[in-house]
């Protein structure tokens, strides 16, 4: 299983031979820091894809972060952003068991368009907090 990890790196499931980060913090470093054309498009339109095809059959804590990813490249990565918006759309509303919390896991869909409108789609961020 996923291990924790320091900040930063990716950990592979041997379970489903993939690779994983280990907070929503994590996962956002990847694509909000970095000039699009630095980025490797392809590959995250894969992983963009693969989510879609496998959310619903994670563990709740992957879906969390499977659902987290999208909306960082649909926030950060102006060039997937469509990608992004449509991938939310097909994945629907994500559930999953966040334990004794008030915590609610946000709509994916509904946080690009925010930033949409906000016009703060592909802003970078200047450095990245672990």
């Amino acid at each position: 299983m996923l291990k924790a990890t320091d900040c930063g790196r990716l950990e592979r499931n041997t379970a489903d031979n993939m690779y994983y980060v280990k907070s929503k913090t994590e996962s956002c470093n990847l694509d909000n820091c970095q000039a699009d054309n630095k980025l490797n498009l392809p590959a995250l339109k894969k992983l963009l894809q693969r989510v879609q095809k496998s959310i619903h059959q994670s563990p709740d804590p992957v879906r969390y972060q499977m659902n987290s990813f999208v909306i960082a490249v649909g926030c950060y990565v102006e060039p997937l952003t469509e990608i992004a918006i449509q991938t939310a759309e097909k994945i629907g509303t994500i559930t999953a068991d966040m334990g004794d919390t008030s915590c609610q896991v946000p709509s994916a869909r509904d946080r690009i368009l925010n930033m949409q409108s906000r016009g703060t789609i592909g802003k970078k961020r200047k450095t990245a907090k672990c």
